[in-house]
């Protein structure tokens, strides 16, 4: 993520008893950074978020996800909040109407040194996100599936039932950092704006974009090897 160096300007013209001040101050003001840097990372709690590569590890979102998060007959619904455009229209604006979209379903499963969440609204036609997190950094699609093939990437693409679409920006915050770990529980929220795609219906071909933030909170995390077990798959 983000880093903003700290630059030093020295003056090489000093001399005699002003410029052994200036080595002690240097040298304690480098003692006190280290200090610093070692009792931040050793506190098992921390008060502020922490920037990784790819997302924030903030523990206060979990305030924002309890809020929004639900359950009903054992299953966790997490929700979404979206504007959608159609050739730079804006034809759907959840955040203006405050209309969330409050039975949206997620998908977790770990493969390797991977995790991938997954929240979607809608069954046959619908559309959400994707996360794949990998050590200290992720990556972000939106995607968009649909139960008749009407969507491509690139408008010179042929037609398909569903696509994936890389994100302009986005930003994820998690509640605590991933550790790969079978059963951790993954809560967090996501921004993002989508790239460009094209839907094609009753004739008419459509330049489409999205922006959504997702608030998720996943079952304990399992290998795919165990969920293919629990469903009675091979």
């Amino acid at each position: 993520m983000r880093s903003l160096p700290n630059r030093i300007n020295e003056d090489h013209e000093v001399s005699g008893k002003f410029y052994i001040c200036s080595r002690m101050t240097k040298t304690l003001t480098s003692l006190l950074t280290v200090l610093l840097f070692f009792t931040s990372h050793s506190c098992g709690h921390r008060s502020g978020p922490v920037a990784y590569k790819g997302y924030v590890v903030d523990n206060n979102v979990k305030q924002m996800v309890d809020a929004r998060v639900s359950s009903a007959k054992g299953m966790v619904l997490s929700s979404m909040d979206f504007r959608m455009y159609e050739n730079d229209s804006l034809i759907a604006d959840t955040y203006a109407t405050g209309k969330s979209m409050n039975e949206c379903m997620t998908m977790t499963s770990m493969q390797g040194d991977t995790i991938t969440i997954t929240g979607w609204l809608g069954m046959f036609v619908g559309f959400g996100y994707r996360i794949e997190l990998f050590g200290d950094t992720c990556i972000v699609d939106h995607f968009a599936h649909s139960d008749a093939e009407i969507y491509k990437l690139k408008e010179k693409d042929s037609l398909e039932f569903g696509v994936d679409v890389p994100c302009k920006h986005y930003t994820l915050t998690l509640a605590e950092k991933p550790n790969f770990k079978k059963g951790q529980v993954m809560e967090g929220v996501i921004e993002l704006k989508s790239e460009d795609y094209f839907e094609v219906a009753n004739g008419e071909e459509k330049r489409c974009h999205i922006e959504l933030t997702g608030y998720f909170r996943t079952d304990p995390v399992e290998s795919i090897d165990d969920q293919l077990k629990h469903t009675g798959g091979k």
